[in-house]
This record gives C-alpha cells, sequence and structure tokens, in this order.
C-alpha cells in the first residue's frame, strides 16, 4: 500500500521477514522470559496497524527504510516464537512443536484466503487477531507467573562451540539444504503462476505446500530417525530427478483434471503446489534432525534458533541464485543445476561421513546419465499448458522472455495454412491477440472527446505497448506508468505493433506502481488517464480499481478531463457485478460512458461532452497517421466491425463499494475467472437495447 506492487517490493518484503526471522531467532534464547510479552507487544502493534487504516493510510508515501523497520516487527517476533515455543514445550519432541507450528500456518494462509475471496474487512481481521494475540501473550504471563515453564538462564558461548569442528556438518548441512529448498521453491512459484492464472491464490497454494510438507516431516520425523542426513540430501536429488523426468508430463495431467469450478482449482493446484515442492520434505527433516541432534548439547531454543538463522542466510542465497537463473526457469538447464548442487552438497557430507562416498559417486554418475537423457528443451510443452485443451494442439513456437519476478511470452497460433495470429501472455496470463490491433484501438477512443490533441496523458500499464501508443499518438505528451521491467526492456519485440514506442519522443516511462505514481502527480495537471492494467482479480492491479484509487485519478485530472479504464467478463457477469464496478467510478464522476465490445471501454468525466466527428487520420501525426493507415487499417477488425456506444449510463444504485479494505471487485473477478476458463457467459450488453446509444466506425 505505501511502496506499490513493483516486483523490487516484493523481494523487499521477502528479505525483510527472511532476516527479521534470523535475527528474531538469534535473540530467542535472550529473551526466555520475554515470549509473553513479544507476544502482547506485537498484539499492540497490530492494533496500531488497525487504527493507521482506519485513517487515510492509502495517501501516505513512506520511505522504504520506513517500511523495511514496520515489516522488522513481526518478522522478528516470528523469529522468537518457534524456538522460544519449543524451549517452553522442551518435554515435548522438537519434531512435534515444529510441525504443531507450520500446520497451524496452513490453516492461517487459507483461512485468510477464503476470508479475502468473499471481499471481507481486512481491518476487522486484523482486529481480530491482534486481541488474540494479547489474549495469548496474557495467558502466558499468567503460566509463567506460576512458574509452569521452569525456565533457566542461557549458558554463553553457543556460536563458538557451533562452529567448533565437533559440530561443523551440523550448520553445513542446514545452510546447503536451505539454499537449494529456496532455490527449488522460488522455481516452483514461477511455474506455478505459469500453469495457472497469475492471481493472489498461487502464492498462498505454493506457500501452504511448502507447509504442508513442513508439516509432514514434523509429525514423521520420529518414525524415520534412523535415516542420516545424507540419506536425506539423497532424497532431495532424487525428488528433483523425478521433477525433472516428469516436467512435460505432470502439468498436463494437472490440466486435464482442472474443470474450472472454485473447489476444482483449489484441489487441483494443491496438488500441482505439492508436486513441485515435494523436496521441501527432505529439507525440513535435515533441519529437524540437526536440531534435535545439536539440542542435546545445547538448550533447544539455542539449537532451533541458531540453525534456523543460518538457514535464513541459505534461503537469501538460494532466492538469488535461483533469480539470476530466471531466463531457464522453463528448461531443464535449471533442473540440471540442482541437481549439480545436489552433488556438491553430497560430497561435503561423504567427508564427514566416509561410508557413503561410493554411494555418491554413483548417485553423481546417475544423474550425469539424467542430464543428458532429459537435456531436450521443453519450454514450449510446459508454455502449451497454459491454453485450455481445445487450443492447446494448434500452438507453436512459442517466445519466453522471463527474469527474476516477471515473464513475458509471445505464442504462435495458426489461423490458417499462411496465416498465424501471435499471443501475448504476461506472467502466467494470456492477455490478448496481438494481431487484431484492438489494443491500439483502446489508446485511440478518448480523441473523440477531446475538440483538439491533448495537452497531457497517462496510462497505467504498458504491456505490449499497442494501447500506450494510441494514447502517445493523440497528445502531445504522455506518461508510461509499468510495474514490470521486463515488460518495459522488451517493448522493443513488439516495435511493429506498438510503432516503436520505446523510442518515441513524446513518451515518458516511469517504472512505479501506478497508485504511487498518481499519489505524487501535480493536481489537474491530465487531460487523459488510461488504466489498461489488467483487470482486478490479477493481486498487483486489484487497488487500481478501489475508491481510494479512483479519488487520486481525479485529483490529477483537470475538471474537463477524461479517465479510461475497462472490464471483461472477468469482472463483471451480470447487472450487479456491473454496479459493484461502477460504484467507486460514480462516487467521482457525474458521466459515464460505455463502447460495448468483448472488452468493454468506461469513459467518465465530470463535464457534459460532444463527441468529435471526422475521420481518426486527421487527428493524428504523420508518422502516427502513416502506421494507423498501412499497419492498423489492415487488421481484419477494422473492416468487420462498429463498436456501440453507450452515452451517460444511469446511476447503478446498491453496488458494493470496492475499497482497499474490503476487496469486493477482486474477489468477484477471481470467481469469475475460475468460472471463465471453460465456459463464456453471455456478453452483458446484450440487455441494454433500450439504452440510447450511437455507432462509432474507426
Amino acid at each position: 500500500m505505501t511502496l506499490g506492487d513493483l516486483y523490487i517490493t516484493f523481494l523487499l518484503v521477502t528479505l525483510t521477514f527472511i532476516t527479521g526471522t534470523a535475527l528474531g531467532s538469534l535473540l530467542s534464547a535472550k529473551v526466555r522470559r520475554f515470549l509473553p510479552w513479544v507476544e502482547i507487544l506485537t498484539g499492540i502493534y497490530n492494533l496500531c496497524l488497525f487504527l493507521a487504516l482506519s485513517l487515510d493510510f492509502y495517501k501516505i508515501q513512506l520511505p522504504q527504510y520506513v517500511v523495511v523497520l514496520g515489516l522488522l516487527i513481526p518478522a522478528i517476533s516470528l523469529g522468537i516464537q518457534l524456538p522460544l515455543y519449543s524451549y517452553y514445550l522442551r518435554q515435548i519432541r522438537f519434531n512435534f512443536i515444529y510441525g504443531l507450528y507450520h500446520g497451524g500456518a496452513i490453516i492461517g494462509l487459507l483461512a485468510f484466503e477464503i476470508y479475502f475471496t468473499y471481499g471481507l474487512s481486512v481491518k476487522a481481521s486484523l482486529l481480530a487477531l491482534s486481541l488474540a494475540q494479547i489474549g495469548l501473550g496474557a495467558v502466558l504471563v499468567f503460566l509463567l507467573n506460576h512458574d509452569i515453564f521452569h525456565l533457566d538462564q542461557s549458558p554463553a558461548g553457543a556460536w563458538k562451540k557451533l562452529l567448533s569442528k565437533k559440530f561443523l556438518v551440523i550448520p553445513i548441512s542446514v545452510f546447503l539444504i536451505s539454499i537449494l529448498s529456496s532455490y527449488q521453491v522460488f522455481w516452483a512459484l514461477k511455474t506455478q503462476v505459469f500453469l495457472t492464472e497469475a492471481f493472489r491464490l498461487h502464492a498462498t497454494l505454493i506457500s501452504a505446500a511448502v507447509f504442508f510438507w513442513m508439516t509432514i516431516a514434523g509429525f514423521s520425523e520420529k518414525h524415520l530417525q534412523n535415516a542420516s542426513r545424507t540419506f536425506w540430501f539423497f532424497a532431495w536429488a532424487a525428488a528433483i530427478l523425478v521433477l525433472q523426468a516428469s516436467f512435460s508430463t505432470l502439468p498436463p495431467f494437472i490440466s486435464e483434471n482442472f474443470t474450472g469450478e472454485l473447489p476444482n482449482y483449489f484441489i487441483w493446484s494443491s496438488v500441482q503446489a505439492l508436486c513441485l515442492t515435494l523436496p521441501v520434505f527432505a529439507s525440513s527433516l535435515v533441519f529437524i534432525k540437526s536440531t534435535q541432534e545439536l539440542s542435546v548439547h545445547f538448550a533447544v531454543d539455542q539449537a532451533s534458533g541458531y540453525l534456523n538463522a543460518i538457514a535464513c542466510l541459505g534461503n537469501i542465497l538460494g532466492m538469488v541464485l535461483a533469480a539470476f537463473m530466471a531466463p531457464y526457469l522453463w528448461t531443464n538447464f535449471y533442473f540440471s543445476i540442482a541437481l549439480s548442487i545436489a552433488i556438491v552438497a553430497i560430497m561435503i557430507l561423504t567427508y564427514f561421513d566416509k561410508k557413503y562416498v561410493s554411494t555418491s559417486w554413483g548417485f553423481a554418475a546417475l544423474i550425469v546419465f539424467a542430464f543428458f537423457a532429459f537435456q531436450k528443451d521443453q519450454a514450449s510443452g510446459l508454455f502449451n499448458n497454459r491454453f485450455v485443451k481445445q487450443i492447446r494442439p494448434a500452438t507453436i513456437n512459442s517466445q519466453i522472455f522471463s527474469e527474476a519476478f516477471s515473464s513475458i511470452a509471445v505464442m504462435e497460433d495458426p489461423v490458417t495454412d499462411d496465416q498465424v495470429s501471435h499471443h501475448y501472455i504476461i506472467d502466467g496470463h494470456r492477455s490478448h491477440i496481438i494481431d487484431r490491433g484492438t489494443e491500439n484501438l483502446i489508446g485511440l477512443y478518448a480523441r473523440r472527446y477531446f475538440p483538439d490533441t491533448l495537452k497531457k496523458s497517462a496510462v497505467i500499464g504498458v504491456g505490449t505497448g499497442q494501447t500506450s501508443w494510441g494514447v502517445t499518438a493523440i497528445s502531445e505528451h504522455t506518461d508510461l506508468i509499468e510495474i514490470s521491467p521486463t515488460v518495459l526492456r522488451n517493448l522493443k519485440v513488439f516495435k511493429e505493433y506498438n510503432n516503436d514506442l520505446a523510442n518515441n519522443a513524446h513518451t515518458s516511462i516511469h517504472l512505479i506502481d501506478g497508485m504511487s505514481y498518481l499519489r505524487n502527480c501535480p493536481v489537474e495537471s491530465y487531460d487523459l488517464i488510461v488504466n489498461t492494467a489488467t483487470y482486478p482479480g490479477n493481486f498487483n492491479a486489484a487497488k487500481l480499481y478501489t475508491l481510494e484509487f479512483i479519488e487520486l485519478v481525479k485529483n490529477c485530472l483537470k475538471p474537463n478531463g477524461v479517465y479510461q479504464t475497462y472490464f471483461d467478463g472477468s469482472t463483471v457477469h451480470n447487472t450487479e457485478q456491473l454496479a459493484d464496478f461502477l460504484a467507486p467510478i460514480q462516487a467521482h464522476f457525474k458521466h459515464i460512458d460505455i463502447i460495448a465490445g468483448y472488452y468493454p471501454i468506461l469513459i467518465a468525466y465530470n463535464e457534459n461532452r460532444t463527441l468529435t466527428a471526422g475521420p481518426m487520420e486527421s487527428f493524428l501525426r504523420e508518422g502516427d497517421a502513416h502506421f494507423y493507415n498501412e499497419t492498423l487499417k489492415k487488421k481484419p477488425i477494422f473492416n468487420l466491425k462498429c463498436n456501440t456506444i453507450y452515452r451517460d449510463i444511469p446511476l447503478y444504485v446498491g453496488g458494493k463499494m470496492n475499497t482497499l479494505d474490503r476487496a469486493v471487485l477482486e474477489a468477484t473477478s477471481i470467481r469469475n475467472i475460475i468460472q471463465n476458463i471453460y465456459q463464456r457467459d453471455e456478453y452483458i450488453f446484450a440487455e441494454y437495447s433500450g439504452l440510447p446509444r450511437s455507432q462509432e466506425c474507426f
């Protein structure tokens, strides 16, 4: 909310929590007697967040360091809890506490997701959780005062002992397995995004799958305790080998059984997430085994706390390694590196346990064999699985441009023997067909609402640059706002569709979150603001359809300015959902027009307007007019379709207001997307034949 949804923000949040957890783990043994107050103070902190969110918090642009410090507080609390609860309940084996702790995390994640997909209040849940945490702390105070837990002082010099030759294999094991697991989870998360729609559920399901394997490891460790640490490294590598072998066959199996219903989506996406994160089971057992082995010589909170800090360092390095290898996410080379790291880890461990030397070399030979056996690049096979079963066999020739936190792609789909259509995919979502020219038209629509060329415009969400070209063509200057550096770096790939937008002298490109940009724009500075970001079911676009965002839009527009956005079947299925979509816009704009089509365009303004007549070419600069006539007019859509415009549609009452606190549209959009994957609803504007309308043809 304060930094925006730039991809670097996700990295910053993740690193902050990993670092904070490590710090909390190191502090845990030193604050044994203060666990109740850790809970109480964290609850009070959450209560303060609730109070802040009850104000106009979204209007504040906090510096990054303030946000990092704010995130460190709950992260440190998180790092303190597991070691100290394992110490307070040390009569119980650590593996059970470990399993119970992460089992609770699964319930929390899924409960939040269900809560959120129903569009309920985030603030209300935060209030309830903060009060519950304060209550938990009060219970612990009572129990501690009655000497239930029998706390002792922690001995000094633990680090020196831990890094001595006697114990060195333990931190090395945890460090190496953490690198491997973080590397694997990164791949699983990215691949899961690419195989399912790019909305909030994917991250939750991957996280739940990781916690599931950690929970299973905790509860089963007692029955597997005779297996050595080196054995579990073998098991980790074997799991990777299985994933590598099934890389192009597992996703189709999952896809064929996914039919679009919400429960079905949860089931099969969870199955996929569990398959992709299977190696976490082995890494969790290594951590548990190492902690229990070390707790014979150290207090259990010191053992688990120090090893968790080492694991956090490994997680950071694993994530960085995976980020550098992002272009190889869709190929077996990514797996090959994982197996190579596993070989190194096993060799290091066999140095300390000689009986596994021959086995290690045999396993290394097996990996080398597998490397050559599975070297065929399977990117296109994985890519094809993003399409529904009826389309998938026809798709050919994919191009993937992948970086650490974002991926874009182009896939060719044969139309005739000598013609193909090109699909644009971003972060797993099939956005649109590039060739048809519709996106270019969207950028030109608003020109009809102005008598002259626009002075200054802004576009939020650049994508292929087609819509941005249209806005640039009718404006003296256009600010392009985009959160993905991958999108901006690859604009040149689509230059034949966007008239080489990357080198357009009439634009300024800003790598920034859309809401953050508008928060700082000069008041009444724009003639036109176009929101062409993806639908609200996508977590980094959801807030661009809220009441708070529309208020910022109005502040940035001139009094006679125009706001343009769109909706489709992922957002609106019926009049009730249309009322929800319109509610934030109608709260700030008097007039709303809707241009019908597969992606209905919405135009909002506060002063009465008459549409400008005349051919579109007369509005354009020479270079843009040439591009329009020589490139766009050759597209079939220009010859086949005119658009119906519904002018000044009536006020829709009863719509639920979509806000940052209650994500009504995001919840609706998630459900609609899942329903749409295998079926299409009737076009909503079929029922509005009685509204005043006109025809607009280009």
